[in-house]
């Protein structure tokens, strides 16, 4: 396939600490150690420059948000009207990463023509703005390949659809883009049915050689089972609230360790039992070492097959059983299982090999001179 030259363009990066800063970081390095020229175009964090170094990678810095975070509380306290008026403008607008549309477009038109052009969302401007940036005889790269960890228009997880004027803009770039990336099956059905048959199925990927020291830990034996949850919770959907009422009725010696940005739902009980437990905030490799040490790993389903949290990868690295729940059934049976040790209703995870970084790296790659291939072939035609 050969050396080929790739820009990545994404809002989140190393040092971040989400699924799309995950996504971001082990593409760029596994791309160059398969001896890929790579860029990324990202607002720059000092922590950067060593990776960049380590891994041979150019580093461009999409700069600083300039549009303000609408608080969620005044005076120390959680405020209705700015929460509302936050709500708002983020369903109406995108705000404030609306602003991500232009900063995208213009540091496209600064930089040189690549090979390949990665955007990675969320957010979705990031791809509206590389849309706008591919004009007829300017375009940034060959190819463009647009990588969505999450549909917009057609999420199932948020409590709000997208007003109807978004499906526009979504059409527009998938218009553009030579080949929409998702991470699951499911997730084609999210999309308008025009562009399905440019979606490609291109999992998360991790080096699963850099945990293999979680395989090590074990859970401490001194009666108390211990289990842990990382991720977000949204109300009614990925919804922890019939699991606590559960956990506060048991009498046994248990500790529940909940790692979350968003732990609104988990306060009340955790303040009236001190076996539910909130942990601060850690990064991603601290975290699954703290998970790689509990009995059982907890995983709240989404509604419909379209989004998968990709937490799931990072559960079957720390090689622990895991507790599938769904908000709206309690299946207190297997719950009494796996706290008696006995996980063979545990969620299996299918082929993982294919979550290896360096078989997804791959993959991208095919797409890509498959897609160079066809240009070519069209151009030589004509």
């Amino acid at each position: 396939m050969g050396a080929k030259s790739y820009l990545i363009v994404s809002r989140s990066f190393y040092p971040g600490n989400s699924p799309r800063a995950n996504r971001t970081t082990e593409l760029a390095k596994e791309l160059s150690r398969q001896g890929h020229q790579v860029t990324v175009l990202t607002p720059h964090h000092p922590e950067q420059d060593a990776l960049a170094d380590q891994f041979g990678l150019t580093v461009v810095d999409l700069g600083p948000d300039r549009l303000p975070e609408i608080p969620v509380q005044w005076s120390g306290r959680s405020n209705y009207l700015l929460r509302g008026l936050r709500r708002g403008l983020q369903m109406a607008f995108e705000y404030p990463s609306i602003e991500l549309v232009w900063r995208v477009r213009a540091a496209l038109r600064r930089l040189p023509h690549y090979d390949v052009l990665i955007s990675i969302a969320v957010p979705h401007p990031v791809h509206w703005g590389t849309a706008l940036a591919f004009k007829k005889h300017m375009e940034p790269a060959d190819v463009w390949l647009a990588d969505c960890g999450d549909p917009f228009m057609g999420e199932e997880n948020d409590s709000f659809s997208h007003p109807f004027y978004f499906g526009y803009v979504e059409k527009a770039f998938c218009r553009k883009a030579d080949a929409i990336v998702v991470p699951v099956e499911g997730a084609q059905e999210a999309y308008y049915p025009d562009f399905r048959e440019k979606i490609h199925v291109i999992p998360q990927g991790f080096r699963f050689a850099d945990y293999d020291d979680l395989k090590t830990m074990m859970p401490v034996n001194d009666g108390v089972v211990r289990f842990g949850y990382a991720g977000m919770f949204i109300p009614g959907r990925r919804d922890p609230t019939r699991f606590l009422e559960h956990l506060a009725e048991r009498s046994e010696a248990f500790e529940f360790h909940v790692f979350s940005k968003n732990p609104a739902l988990v306060e009340p009980f955790a303040s009236c039992d001190p076996r539910i437990i909130i942990r601060d905030f850690l990064p991603r490799d601290g975290v699954l070492r703290e998970l790689a040490a509990m009995n059982f790993l907890v995983n709240f389903e989404n509604i419909g097959n379209r989004q998968i949290p990709s937490k799931l990868i990072d559960y079957w690295l720390c090689q622990r059983p895991i507790l599938n729940l769904k908000s709206d059934e309690l299946r207190t049976e297997v719950i009494d299982e796996f706290f008696q040790g006995q996980y063979q209703q545990a969620l299996a995870i299918d082929s993982p090999e294919r979550y290896e970084i360096s078989n997804v790296v791959r993959q991208f790659d095919q797409l890509a001179s498959q897609i160079l291939a066809t240009k070519s072939a069209k151009r030589g035609k004509s």
